[in-house]
């Protein structure tokens, strides 16, 4: 359980150093994914593993990666539109959305719990962004959209990855080390299709991208994918909430966040219905 809440802390300052590394979005995606898929890469060298990127886990993770370069390219916006508190919040909602897509598609019974998460959840949200909605700029407002485009993304990319490490193997490193190269691949490619420049501006930029690559990515990763199968569900869904609420604090204290009391409640009835959406009902 430690492992897991020491990932969760390192993760939670992702969106942080996104907001300070001052470069474009996918080129941010770019570094981060490349940076962190080579960390990872290092420690499966070390760890004797390297034998485990098997041909079977890089074609699986081709798909994998394209629904996680999605989460990138909208999750960096929605930092630069709203904030790295509230767009962490916001592509949190994923699940929610992963609870819905178990009903709908997978005919998963609906129970009184999701009713519960989706209640809390809606307002929350509208807590969050709704009341002030219309006084909101066109940038915030695309930005919160983003945000929401985030969370499902990041709900399509853990299906495909639940659907890869099931094909792929059973080492879950080896699957994040070549799911982050190929998605840092992607957004390479389209941070060169829109002209964006990889010039790396200054050594606060430097330190950020170095960070976020092998400190939030590569170990936090690392810390929550050696512990997450030693620790209950319900106690995962609860721990990995560390991170949207250590990064809203982060935001307030870092970046000078304005916060009201609505929208704090807001904030702990989303948090409350994203744990709730997180957890399976046990069979009676």
């Amino acid at each position: 359980m430690t492992g897991l809440i020491i990932g969760a802390i390192i993760i939670s300052f992702a969106s942080i150093m996104v907001k300070l590394a001052d470069v474009p979005p996918d080129v941010v995606g770019f570094y981060r994914l490349l940076g962190g898929g080579f960390g990872l890469f290092v420690v499966l060298w070390r760890m004797g593993k390297l034998r485990s990127l098997t041909r079977s886990i890089w074609k699986w993770a081709i798909f994998s990666a394209l629904f996680f370069a999605a989460d990138f390219f909208f999750w960096h916006r929605s930092i630069n539109y709203i904030g790295p508190g509230l767009a962490t919040m916001m592509a949190n909602f994923q699940a929610v959305i992963l609870a819905t897509v178990s009903i709908v598609f997978l005919k998963e019974p609906i129970h009184k719990l999701f009713v519960a998460s989706m209640g809390l959840t809606i307002a929350g949200l509208y807590l969050m962004v709704g009341v002030d909605w219309s006084s909101f700029t066109p940038e915030f407002q695309l930005g919160i959209i983003f945000g929401l485009l985030t969370a499902c993304c990041y709900a399509l990319y853990l299906l495909s990855l639940k659907y890869t490490l099931s094909k792929g193997g059973t080492e879950p490193l080896a699957v994040a080390c070549a799911v982050a190269l190929l998605t840092g691949l992607y957004l390479g490619g389209l941070a060169l299709a829109e002209g964006e420049s990889f010039v790396i501006p200054n050594l606060k930029s430097m330190a950020a991208l170095t960070v976020l690559a092998l400190g939030c990515h590569a170990g936090g990763w690392f810390f929550i994918t050696r512990s997450i199968q030693q620790v209950r569900t319900a106690m995962v869904g609860l721990i990995l909430l560390l991170q949207p609420t250590l990064s809203y604090v982060w935001d307030i204290l870092f970046f000078d966040k304005p916060t009201t009391p609505v929208e704090l409640v807001g904030v702990a009835l989303a948090l409350v219905g994203i744990y709730l959406g997180s957890l399976k009902p046990e069979k009676s």
